[in-house]
């Protein structure tokens, strides 16, 4: 994929604003990892306008394709002042990109933003249409639900054609769900109550996990603010034991419905967590592996975590920073503590944790940029290197995700020596997480490749 001719794409989906969050907060979090990211190399200047004509002159440096997902409502006025008297950063940066902007910037919100008319010209809106009968019954059978074409096309009709909700309809079908369950379901074609039909299907598909562990790790992410890695998970569900843990808490506040994650080992959570990307309930970003809920699911699993387990503690997201903050955790035994920094700079050059993830970013710059000249070759290597880097910061989904990239690319090469040191990769990764049928198939293939090719130069060779 060229993007359409883009130097640099670089996308960032704004996490939901809760009671302890506010969009400046939101805004900060995306200028800080956006100037990172388009100037790495620079010394970055502190305060807030400065950063932000910076981020600008970056971004307009080149043909940047900008995405961001989830934006916040905000005021984009000019001589816009919050009460603290610091400028609406995002308000600004959207004015400018709109007064000049070399490339592309997409924004996805649910409200309408309300740009400076000054720049109105320069921007366009659309607002994304329900689809009709039969665009919802191509995107059922699109995810293999085989019904039908008249049931699809009223299934289509009955969900006024909602995009999530066919989806996850279609998702509970697929793993075993009945039929009949969704037809016993009242059907509304008033657009007032769409909402309301899209929690009936949540609410079917919670009746669906009852008493399950994946219902209780949705439970978890719904309840935390942001996107959050396998990791963090460990070290929240793992940390309940010791002292320091139960004196954050109050005493009338537990973790107890929870306990059953916290006694499964990496293998079993790591099926868990598949289970729940096969039921597109949850999503992962390819760069840093974090677990992603929908906002709206999130709103309402967070709602009815909250009414059945009142014990839960409100601060959950701070008490997840303390406990990465911690030095010590307690893992469970199938987990390998992440190496210190002695362990990074004797493997990789670097003094520190924040080294490593500086490098981690840069690498996965350049892979994106190999793989776009379709340099296969340098793909492979830069991959199986950013792979290595992403299991030192924990993060088992993207090195998983890099792995097999780097299988590709190496595939693409032709270059066996390369292809092996990939696959072997991926394949101690799949045993850990248990896919070892999937491993042995992939060795199987790579040793098949490789005599085949050992053959093709024997008989080239002998004439």
């Amino acid at each position: 994929m060229n993007w359409l001719g883009a130097d640099q794409v670089y996308a960032w989906s704004f996490p939901d604003i809760t009671d302890d969050t506010n969009a400046q907060t939101l805004a900060d979090e995306f200028i800080e990892h956006a100037l990172q990211w388009f100037g790495s190399h620079l010394t970055l200047p502190k305060q807030t306008l400065e950063r932000v004509n910076l981020l600008v002159k970056l971004i307009q440096r080149q043909r940047t394709l900008l995405v961001l997902d989830n934006f916040p409502s905000l005021s984009f006025e000019v001589d816009f002042q919050e009460s603290n008297n610091q400028p609406q950063s995002l308000g600004i940066l959207i004015n400018y990109l709109a007064a000049y902007n070399n490339g592309l910037c997409v924004i996805a919100s649910q409200q309408i933003i309300p740009a400076c008319e000054l720049f109105q010209q320069n921007i366009v809106q659309h607002t994304l249409p329900a689809l009709n009968d039969e665009e919802g019954a191509a995107l059922l059978r699109q995810r293999s639900v085989m019904l039908l074409p008249n049931t699809l096309s009223k299934m289509s009709h009955d969900f006024r054609g909602h995009p999530l909700t066919l989806d996850l309809l279609s998702s509970y079908l697929n793993n075993g769900g009945a039929l009949e369950e969704v037809n016993a379901m009242l059907a509304w074609r008033d657009e007032k109550r769409e909402s309301l039909q899209l929690r009936r299907v949540l609410t079917l598909i919670e009746q669906w996990l009852w008493k399950t562990p994946e219902l209780l790790l949705l439970y978890l992410i719904a309840l935390l603010d942001r996107p959050v890695t396998q990791r963090e998970l460990f070290l929240l569900l793992n940390s309940q034991r010791q002292a320091w843990f139960q004196r954050w808490l109050k005493p009338d506040e537990t973790l107890l419905a929870l306990t059953p994650l916290s006694k499964l080992n990496l293998r079993d959570f790591s099926k868990l967590q598949n289970r729940l990307y096969q039921m597109r309930l949850i999503s992962s970003s390819p760069d840093t592996g974090a677990l992603h809920l929908h906002s709206m699911l999130r709103a309402y699993f967070r709602e009815r975590v909250r009414a059945r387990f009142p014990a839960i503690p409100t601060r959950l997201q701070s008490l997840l920073e303390k406990c990465t903050q911690t030095s010590l955790p307690t893992l469970s035994p199938d987990i390998p503590l992440l190496p210190t920094s002695n362990m990074l700079y004797l493997k990789f050059g670097h003094t520190d944790i924040q080294s490593t993830i500086t490098a981690t970013r840069n690498l996965g710059v350049k892979l994106e940029k190999s793989a776009l000249k379709k340099h296969w070759y340098r793909a492979s290597i830069i991959a199986n290197h950013l792979c290595e880097h992403h299991l030192i910061l924990g993060n088992l989904s993207a090195a998983m995700y890099c792995a097999r990239r780097g299988v590709a690319y190496a595939e693409l090469s032709h270059d066996q020596p390369s292809l092996m040191q990939n696959t072997r990769l991926l394949t101690r990764l799949l045993r850990v997480t248990g896919e070892t049928h999937e491993a042995s198939c992939l060795l199987k293939r790579a040793h098949y490749a490789v005599n085949s090719n050992r053959l093709t130069q024997q008989l080239t060779a002998n004439g």
